[in-house]
């Protein structure tokens, strides 16, 4: 019953790590983005980073939920 909690977890987890990634490296992201169909090349890395870390926070904190109650 429990096994959904770390495949969600780790799913993030993978999630904010790329995103981060694509924030950080800009030919990384101008290739990935060149398919998009809406672009908004002002605040793309920090719309990726934002995102990665949300993502980041929300699958640790599934890891750990429960943890300190």
């Amino acid at each position: 019953m429990a096994m959904w909690k770390y495949g969600l977890a780790l799913t993030l987890l993978v999630v904010g790590v790329v995103e981060i990634v694509l924030a950080l490296h800009r030919g990384l992201r101008e290739a990935v983005m060149q398919a998009s169909p809406l672009r908004f090349k002002h605040g793309e890395s920090a719309t990726f980073l934002l995102a990665g870390v949300s993502a980041l926070v929300t699958g640790i904190a599934i890891l750990l939920y429960g943890l300190f109650l």
